[in-house]
């Protein structure tokens, strides 16, 4: 399975249809993701440890210090890992196993999306102590939706990453009454296009299968919300980025530090908030830590204004995954109409398209607004690694490009 990870934003200029129409596009906005796969758990000597020290949590704070002020000064395009050390990191290993080594009592989990909330619970319904710290405003990682205007105005609506569950077993039960069905029988479409980088068309439509697909209600969000209520006494730290810093020779445990760092100048743009950056600085030391997150990210780390982090991976670990990790990229294009097209479906799959993969009418999921409507169109992997895009032409190009996809669809 894969998880992305969302970039940076932007917002273009409205704009109309090619075709003439009284429809102007509402907004358009754009984001990068990386694709990352998914990667074993270490074993022998990384986390979560195989042998690790019994011992309660302790919770300290701190205060940061040494940072430069102007140091963020800069805008960032995108999020970019930190180039790899030249040396792994070294983290502090006992020559033996400490002596009061003991069952796990108490669990770090880095990562609030999917993967880390299932963690969570598994890990809280067998009575452990169990810290959750998120990096971003909220729980579910890419089971997210954007509200442009916050969430005190719906209207414009993004699902910027998953776009809809076929859940199964207990995870079908769990989410009873938080998801409904969508798309509808009928709406959800795979659309064949012929043709090259110079010219292509629809060469025809065939009806996909939806019986078991859900997407959540309100919102996308409310998935990861409702996944860590159902975790008892789970504590967590959300907006903040953590880091291990290592492990205790003498007790066997491992400190975690998480925090926030101050916001590049595109991510104030969208986030104003982010302009007062809390001093403290949170830690605890924890038997065991899971690193439910990108395995790019825990070998590299990430440079990314308010969620930069160092590397958290150990040196078996490094051992283990390096090499092994794939990154592919893709981006993802928001569009919204200030009135209802006639769209024949809800949602479709593009195969053979120069550089659309996906498109989904936002606006036609259950307990959404309808107007304005808003689409969720994603790239191709092919046309994302065709250049180093940037995002203002990014907006320029892919949108134009769908526009120019939505005027076949329409003249069918």
């Amino acid at each position: 399975s894969g998880r992305a990870l969302s970039k940076a934003k932007a917002v273009s200029q409205w704009t109309s249809p090619p075709q003439a129409s009284d429809r102007p596009v509402r907004s358009a906005s754009c984001s990068l993701s990386r694709m990352y796969s998914a990667m074993d758990v270490d074993e022998g000597g990384g986390y979560p440890s195989s042998s690790a020290a019994a011992g309660r949590t302790r919770g300290r704070w701190g205060r940061r210090g040494g940072r430069d002020p102007h140091r963020t000064n800069q805008e960032e395009e995108d999020e970019a890992c930190l180039p790899p050390r030249s040396k792994p990191r070294q983290f502090p290993r006992p020559t033996a196993e400490p002596d009061n080594l003991g069952a796990i009592q108490s669990v770090c989990v880095i990562g609030g999306g999917p993967a880390g909330l299932s963690c969570c619970r598994r890990l809280c319904d067998s009575g452990l102590r169990v810290t959750l710290v998120q990096e971003s405003r909220g729980l579910g990682g890419k089971l997210c939706t954007k509200f442009v205007n916050g969430p005190e105005d719906p209207t414009l609506h993004f699902d910027m990453g998953v776009q809809l569950l076929k859940p199964a077993g207990p995870l079908a039960e769990v989410l009873d009454g938080i998801v409904e069905p969508w798309p509808a029988a009928g709406r959800f479409k795979c659309i064949t296009c012929t043709g090259g980088w110079s010219g292509w068309r629809i060469r025809g439509t065939a009806d996909l299968p939806t019986e078991g697909y859900v997407v959540g209600v309100p919102s996308m969000s409310k998935i990861g919300r409702h996944l860590a209520a159902q975790c008892k006494d789970l504590t967590i730290h959300l907006d903040r980025t953590a880091v291990v810093r290592g492990r205790e020779p003498k007790t066997g445990c491992w400190e975690v530090e998480w925090r926030r760092e101050a916001a590049t100048g595109g991510q104030l743009r969208y986030r104003p908030e982010l302009a007062d950056v809390p001093l403290q600085v949170g830690r605890g030391d924890f038997d065991a830590v899971v690193l439910a997150f990108e395995a790019n990210k825990v070998l590299r780390g990430c440079k990314s204004g308010y969620k930069m982090v160092e590397p958290s991976a150990t040196p078996a670990l490094r051992r283990q995954v390096a090499g092994r990790t794939k990154t592919s990229q893709m981006w993802n294009l928001m569009v919204a109409f200030d009135t209802e097209l006639p769209m024949p479906w809800d949602a479709a799959t593009i195969e053979g398209h120069r550089s659309i993969a996906w498109v989904a009418v936002n606006s036609s999921k259950p307990q959404r607004a309808r107007v304005p409507q808003c689409f969720m169109v994603f790239s191709t992997q092919e046309w994302a690694d065709w250049k180093q895009w940037s995002k203002r032409e990014v907006e320029r190009e892919l949108l134009e490009e769908f526009l120019g996809f939505l005027q076949q669809v329409l003249s069918r």
